[in-house]
């Protein structure tokens, strides 16, 4: 039992002990903190003291700057910023934002002053020596005014003598001018005299030329409805043989050429160009000073070409160019196109001149002249887009009228020189001519004759080298 109450005051004393230093461990820790507390304490009242220190100077110094910029120590930082902004709207609107401030504007109006008295003094300067040079000048000006009053007065005095002087000079050319209009006068009522003697002059030539205009186109008349023609044979053929080939009585010393076709008529045809052509011949070959040989390029079985028949060219003619004129739609193949360099290229070839010619665009090249034998009148132009050409066939027929020039149809001038084409083109339709479809005569009747046959006519032989029906080509 002892034992047991031994322990238990052993562990009451432990626990005391523990219970002391746990207590003494509070009070120390309770008065380390206390002492910390004061000091920190002192350290936080000397931090206001110096902050209530720092206010004050600031407050100072803020007053004082209030006093700098213009404003009330009592206005708020609101009012300070609103009059600043006025300011600054209204002051310093050039400047840039971060430029904008009392001293830069205060520097800014201190530099603009000080230029602004710099060219007040210069324009005080300047205006000193305008006013001097103003004196100068109204001196040099009262000087030039007593001049201009002394020339004012000798010109007056000279325009007094010019006066008189050309008083006198407008009295003579008044003396003059009437002269002048009296020499008008008579010379005016000569000239109406001559002008109504030349009228009348005029009146009797145009009488004249009427007259001689109609008696020219009677004679034309007359002379179109004449049985003659007054052409004559241009040669005669001298030999015939049977292989087609002919020889003429025309040659080098003629100006013969070779490819002149010639129209062959009978020997005693009297007109040729009023006679029905019994063929044609091609020169091939020139032989002497009047020989040639030709080749036949048509002719009728019936009416053979026979020594002594005459020939004819409407283009060539011994010792002289004949010189010719186109005009209308020259078509020698009937396919519708213009072959008018054709036929130019064929009177040349045959030793003619071509003198003008209607060209597609209805254009004239060259002149029509009193020089000009024939006028060849190919199709009338009868289309709308023609119009151009059908002014140009009107004009080239007045030319040739006017000038006294001969009109043929192409047909008639190919018929004359002997030429036909080796193709004939036959259009059918609206394009279709009456003449391409010729009446054929009945069966066994011979054409023209209105007797009825039973035989063909007889063709005679033909070498290869000259077939019936060849005709004469020609390049354009």
């Amino acid at each position: 039992m002892a034992a047991r109450q031994d322990q238990g005051l052993v562990f009451t004393l432990i626990a005391f002990v523990i219970l002391f230093i746990i207590a003494f461990v509070a009070a120390y820790v309770g008065w380390k903190s206390y002492g910390d507390s004061e000091t920190r304490l002192a350290s936080l009242q000397e931090q206001k003291r110096n902050s209530d220190a720092a206010v004050a100077t600031k407050t100072d110094e803020a007053n004082q700057l209030r006093t700098m910029l213009g404003v009330g120590e009592n206005d708020s930082q609101e009012d300070v910023k609103k009059t600043y902004d006025d300011d600054m709207n209204r002051h310093g609107a050039t400047f840039g934002k971060d430029q904008r401030s009392y001293r830069k504007i205060v520097e800014y109006l201190a530099q603009e002053n000080q230029a602004i008295s710099s060219r007040e003094a210069s324009a005080k300067e300047q205006l000193k020596e305008a006013k001097d040079h103003l004196l100068a000048i109204a001196a040099e000006n009262e000087k030039a005014v007593a001049q201009y009053r002394a020339q004012m007065q000798a010109a007056e005095q000279d325009a007094a003598a010019e006066r008189d002087h050309h008083k006198k000079d407008r009295d003579s050319l008044e003396a003059t001018k009437r002269e002048l209009q009296d020499n008008l006068a008579q010379q005016q009522a000569r000239y109406e005299e001559q002008l109504a003697a030349i009228n009348t002059q005029l009146k009797e030539l145009t009488d004249r030329l009427t007259k001689s205009e109609r008696a020219k186109d009677n004679l034309l008349a007359e002379v179109s409805k004449s049985a003659e023609s007054f052409e004559v044979p241009d040669g005669r053929v001298s030999w015939v043989n049977q292989n087609g080939t002919v020889w003429v009585n025309l040659g080098a010393a003629d100006a013969l050429r070779r490819q002149i076709t010639f129209s062959v008529f009978d020997a005693d045809a009297l007109d040729p160009a009023k006679t029905e052509k019994k063929g044609s011949v091609e020169v091939t070959r020139i032989l002497g000073d009047h020989m040639a040989e030709a080749r036949v390029t048509s002719d009728d079985p019936r009416n053979p070409i026979l020594t002594g028949d005459q020939i004819y060219s409407q283009v060539w003619h011994r010792g002289k160019q004949l010189r010719f004129a186109l005009t209308g739609i020259i078509d020698l193949d009937g396919d519708g196109r213009s072959d008018m360099k054709l036929a130019r290229n064929l009177i040349e070839l045959n030793g003619g001149a071509v003198d003008a010619y209607l060209a597609d665009d209805g254009t004239v090249k060259g002149e029509i002249t009193v020089n000009t034998r024939y006028l060849v009148l190919g199709d009338f132009p009868q289309e709308a887009r023609q119009a151009a050409m059908q002014t140009g066939w009107t004009t080239m027929g007045a030319d040739a009228k006017t000038n006294g020039v001969e009109v043929i149809t192409i047909d008639k001038f190919l018929n004359q020189i002997g030429y036909a084409p080796d193709d004939r083109v036959v259009q059918l339709g609206a394009g279709a001519r009456a003449s391409d479809f010729p009446p054929r005569p009945e069966a066994g009747t011979e054409a023209g004759s209105g007797q009825s046959s039973p035989f063909r006519p007889r063709t005679p032989n033909r070498s290869s080298s000259a077939p019936s029906g060849s005709y004469l080509r020609f390049s354009p």
